[in-house]
């Protein structure tokens, strides 16, 4: 019997329970992978090499990440706008030219929900995506989870038991209370994301995994003075909040 292929998504969960400390034995346990699998995957982060293997060859992208980016900002601006639309006016002003199949991304802003910081590009050989949730502390930045896909309820209990829950017993010793519903939503995670949103354009990125790199590389820059800083913005926040009687149009 031939060796199990461990999918990208594994390795992630993998990667992410290394960086949050876990020991071999107990990855394997939960994960079903060996430890040969598990050490290939520590040796490629240390190394800073892709999760995923190498790609096979396809058709070349047509756009840069900048454009990409330009993409992006034409669909802020009206977001009833069909693809054909979005590419005539992207045509107007380029001197490449796409279709309207040219360009897929998600219309949808990391910053208008509790949602996950998402940006899906297009790549070589088809469209691909990634999603990334995140554990920040005014110590500092935690482990990173990236998954494909949607986040179902079975993805969401796995990040949950295998990442969110063994760093806070490992990191916290206090009660949380229950955030009520329907409360205005100024996550101060959601500034580390813009952070790594705008930073990301000074990255040449060709695919998910160049994409993933990125992400983590400006992650482990993000210095514990900036997490202390907007955690310690909080009480200002909530003030603000209560001024404004939970009115979500209100900046924070």
């Amino acid at each position: 019997m031939g060796r199990k292929k461990v999918t990208t998504y594994q390795k992630l969960k993998v990667l992410t329970l290394l960086q949050a400390g876990f020991s071999y034995e107990n990855i394997r346990n939960q994960l079903g992978v060996s430890n040969g699998c598990i050490s290939n995957i520590s040796k490629k982060d240390k190394l800073k090499l892709p999760l995923e293997n190498r790609p096979g060859q396809g058709r070349k992208k047509l756009t840069t990440f900048k454009e990409d980016r330009y993409l992006l900002n034409l669909m802020k601006k009206d977001r009833r706008k069909s693809s054909r639309q979005l590419a005539s006016d992207w045509n107007s002003s380029h001197e490449k030219s796409i279709s309207a199949r040219t360009k897929s991304f998600v219309r949808r802003l990391s910053s208008e929900s509790d949602k996950p910081f998402n940006f899906q590009p297009r790549i070589q050989g088809g469209g691909g995506s990634i999603s990334v949730r995140g554990i920040m502390t005014a110590k500092g930045g935690g482990p990173l989870v990236f998954y494909d896909g949607r986040m179902n309820g079975p993805t969401y209990i796995s990040i949950i038991e295998l990442v969110l829950l063994p760093f806070i017993e490992k990191n916290f010793d206090r009660d949380v209370t229950y955030w009520p519903a329907v409360s205005p939503d100024f996550n101060v995670i959601e500034n580390l994301w813009d952070i790594i949103d705008n930073k990301l354009n000074n990255y040449r990125l060709n695919n998910v995994n160049d994409l993933q790199q990125a992400i983590l590389e400006i992650w482990t820059q993000i210095s514990n003075e900036t997490c202390e800083t907007l955690v310690r913005s909080m009480p200002r926040r909530i003030k603000k909040c209560f001024c404004v009687k939970g009115n979500t149009s209100a900046k924070y």
